[in-house]
């Protein structure tokens, strides 16, 4: 009786243990040579009288060959995605010390001053714009907003609701719409500020606001800072 050379788990490792298709190609490399020696050692004493069946270290071969062009598909893909990363990155740098509009509710209060925008998807009968800071309490409340369908910008002066000067940073904006029948209307918010940083964590890239970050993919609109900066400190709405 011959004992037989399976290379299926040696083939699994090979792909499943590696953490990139180099590791991975290293590891196919070192089992395929455990697995010719093997064979070879078979082969040398294997009995005439019940010689090995060739198929099977045949299909054992063909199996290596196809993981081995599998990593290399997966090297081309790496070379890829490494090259739109780098793409990415250039577009990124490229908003430092610009003025943009982004998704989201992460307010930047920059320079004493703070620019956002909201968008109801229908007329709502009460409105309320509130700001909380970075612990969650809610530092600035305005009543009396823009109720109707659309967009409204808004600019606030990083006065809390006593008057007292806020300092720079990260807050957020929370704002609540009902209609007549008290249901929740839908809103959605933008926020405007500097970029001042670009961060890459290995799978998106994150654009820095002063100490509010956001995806990239959030950024809609570069502005000039006449756009963003107010010419005055006056709070105040505006209907786009």
């Amino acid at each position: 009786m011959t004992t037989s050379v399976s290379g299926i788990d040696v083939l699994g490792n090979a792909v499943s243990s590696g953490k990139d298709s180099a590791t991975s190609k290293t590891k196919l490399f070192d089992d395929m040579e455990a697995f010719l020696f093997l064979l070879t050692q078979q082969l040398k004493y294997q009995d005439p009288l019940d010689p090995m069946d060739t198929s099977e270290y045949t299909n054992q071969l063909v199996q290596y060959a196809q993981v081995e062009q599998s990593i290399q598909s997966n090297t081309y893909l790496e070379t890829i995605v490494a090259q739109n990363v780098n793409a990415v990155a250039t577009q990124a740098i490229s908003y430092m010390d610009q003025y943009v509009q982004a998704l989201g509710n992460g307010l930047p209060l920059q320079d004493g001053n703070a620019k956002f925008s909201y968008v109801l998807g229908s007329d709502a009968s009460s409105c309320v714009v509130a700001i909380k800071d970075a612990s969650g309490s809610f530092v600035k409340t305005f009543t009396g907003v823009e109720q109707s369908a659309g967009r409204h910008e808004m600019v606030w002066d990083g006065k809390d609701n006593y008057g007292n000067q806020l300092n720079d940073g990260a807050y957020s904006l929370v704002v609540t719409a009902l209609d007549s029948t008290g249901s929740a209307v839908e809103v959605q918010t933008t926020v405007f500020g500097k970029v001042t940083g670009v961060a890459y964590d290995g799978d998106s890239v994150a654009i820095g606001m002063g100490n509010v970050a956001t995806d990239m993919n959030s950024i809609l609109a570069v502005h000039s800072k006449s756009d963003i900066v107010p010419a005055s400190t006056e709070e105040g709405t505006q209907t786009v």
